[in-house]
């Protein structure tokens, strides 16, 4: 495939150059496009990917990656998300859209696409350098100091797109100023029944006593590929909060880095997962402690069906200057059936002597005891079951601390149970 990809790249780079002559970045494109080429899709020798086969899964659902620079057409928007008003940045097939992006306060809080600001990679990884070589569009968001959002952004990114257009590269960048606070959404919706593959490359910077909230939906086709890398540093008394839901799709994995490199600055990653029919979805953490009396939380709950696949691998890092550091990390899992399986990797790598950490994981079957005992209530089988699967899951959505997300997300939630039958 990579030598079907390179043909590719050159009929891209050279019609994006004369689509976007003041944007004179091929041979950025042409460096980053090589080194791809020498590391290839990831495949199970890497760590990172030992339990995912990515080139196998890619050429399992794409004959081949093709990108359309003409294919920018608006289709008719909706607002996705009507349980609450929000702020909202707008991609058709790749591409913002400024007609339809609204931001409150856009004097103090300034966005603009990324195609104009910066093409280097977020991270040395194949897919963050295949991202910066196909890079389409993107957003640039900069959050003045001591200016709190009064209501969310969400970022739609629909697709509805042709067969020869597959292939999405963007990137999205958020800079919290000092003592600021913003609620992010980021919502993938793929309307078409075509199959796509997103590469999307994030990069948040949180200031002194920001406080950043990001949260990832999926509402993707089993077909659809999404790979999202993201890259997050947070300074003295800054917070950065990220819960995942892979909602729909067919292989998702989100690949977290968080840095913690001000005194008291705080990363927090949670998730729910809730997957079947053969979908395949990782969440991968990375947190480095680099400074003293950082703290981490983290909690993914999945529950797995019919030959799903769930996996989570998380590294809690602890610098030797990083003293009475506090890190925590707990995944679980519940298999409803012998064929879907769950793969956890727990890892701590500490260097000081005055921290607090821990890691646990625990995979299992319903209790069949709890089902019993609603059965004996007056529920079905599989009204206990839902039930149970539910409060097993809720346990992860209740660490967000924004109620009308929260509200949003277990409401999400309880559809995705009931199409378990």
């Amino acid at each position: 495939m990579i030598s079907e990809l390179k043909k590719e790249f050159n009929n891209f780079n050279k019609e994006y150059t004369q689509k976007f002559p003041k944007i004179k970045k091929s041979k950025e494109r042409l460096e980053h496009f090589k080194k791809f080429e020498q590391l290839g899709f990831p495949n199970k020798k890497l760590e990172d990917w030992k339990f995912s086969d990515f080139n196998s899964i890619l050429e399992g659902k794409f004959n081949k990656l093709s990108v359309s620079l003409d294919d920018k057409k608006e289709i008719e928007f909706k607002n996705y998300i009507k349980d609450f008003e929000h702020n909202k940045i707008v991609f058709f097939n790749g591409f913002y859209s400024s007609k339809l992006s609204r931001i409150e306060n856009s004097k103090k809080n300034i966005a603009s696409r990324l195609t104009d600001v910066s093409l280097s990679p977020f991270g040395d990884k194949s897919l963050n350098l295949l991202n910066s070589a196909f890079l389409t569009d993107g957003i640039s968001l900069r959050v003045e100091n001591n200016y709190e959002f009064k209501k969310p952004l969400v970022i739609y990114n629909i697709f509805d797109s042709k067969k020869d257009n597959n292939f999405f590269n963007q990137k999205i960048t958020v800079d919290i100023g000092e003592n600021s606070k913003l609620d992010l959404i980021i919502l993938n919706i793929n309307l078409s029944s075509n199959p796509i593959f997103l590469n999307l490359s994030n990069f948040f910077e949180i200031k002194k006593n920001g406080l950043f909230k990001l949260f990832y939906v999926n509402e993707f086709n089993n077909q659809d590929i999404n790979y999202t890398s993201t890259h997050a540093f947070v300074s003295s008394n800054g917070i950065f909060e990220n819960f995942i839901m892979p909602y729909k799709g067919g292989f998702v994995k989100n690949d977290i880095s968080c840095v913690l490199k001000g005194n008291y600055s705080s990363g927090f990653i949670n998730g729910a997962i809730l997957a079947r029919d053969s979908q395949h979805y990782e969440i991968k953490t990375h947190i480095l402690h680099q400074k003293e009396n950082t703290k981490s939380y983290q909690k993914i709950k999945s529950v797995l069906d019919k030959k799903s696949k769930g996996i989570f691998q998380g590294k809690i890092y602890v610098d030797s200057k990083a003293q009475k550091t506090d890190g925590y990390q707990l995944s679980k899992a519940i298999l409803l059936d012998k064929e879907s399986e769950f793969d956890s990797k727990p890892e701590l790598e500490i260097y000081a002597d005055d921290v607090k950490c821990s890691h646990g994981s625990t995979s299992g079957n319903l209790d069949e005891n709890s089902i019993f005992y609603l059965m004996s209530r007056g529920l079905s089988r599989q009204e206990a079951k839902k039930l149970l699967i539910e409060g097993f899951l809720v346990d992860a959505i209740e660490t967000i601390t924004n109620k009308e997300i929260k509200e949003y997300f277990l409401e999400k939630l309880k559809n995705k149970i009931n199409e378990f039958k």
